[in-house]
């Protein structure tokens, strides 16, 4: 972890427990290294993956999306009563994009079709929070 030239390394276990102002649950500490550009460049990664193998790089484009809507205060529990709020869509939409993950890792019968929309889920979810990284979640 890099630390900012000024920082007075007395102040670094400050630093580390911070609430993150960005984490508007304060649902985990301050991570200055996530941020937008981050999860920009990790999805440009794996979106070039899922182009080659769409089966292969599921489950690491579904993983990347809920690390982003955690970062946004989505609750990904689908049995915590705060994931049964007013955000319910796109919780269902990545739920069926997890669930068609799930089935590719334990090398289940998944169809062309279900991974197709699965990716095409995922990518609405990321279209939609990516812009809202840095500034306030949700």
């Amino acid at each position: 972890m890099s630390y900012p030239d000024d920082t007075d390394p007395g102040d670094i276990d400050a630093i580390e427990t911070l609430p993150d102002e960005d984490d508007p649950g304060n649902t985990g500490l301050r991570d200055p290294g996530i941020d937008r550009h981050d999860f920009a460049g990790e999805w440009a990664s794996l979106w070039e993956e899922a182009r080659e193998d769409p089966r292969e790089a599921l489950p690491e484009l579904v993983d990347l999306i809920g690390r982003l809507m955690r970062r946004h205060g989505y609750v990904l529990d689908q049995d915590d009563p705060v994931a049964q709020g007013d955000e319910r869509e796109i919780l269902a939409t990545y739920w069926a994009a997890r669930e068609v993950a799930d089935a590719v890792n334990e090398d289940g019968p998944v169809s062309s079709g279900d991974i197709a929309q699965a990716i095409n889920d995922v990518r609405d979810i990321y279209d939609s929070l990516i812009d809202r990284v840095e500034g306030n979640a949700r």
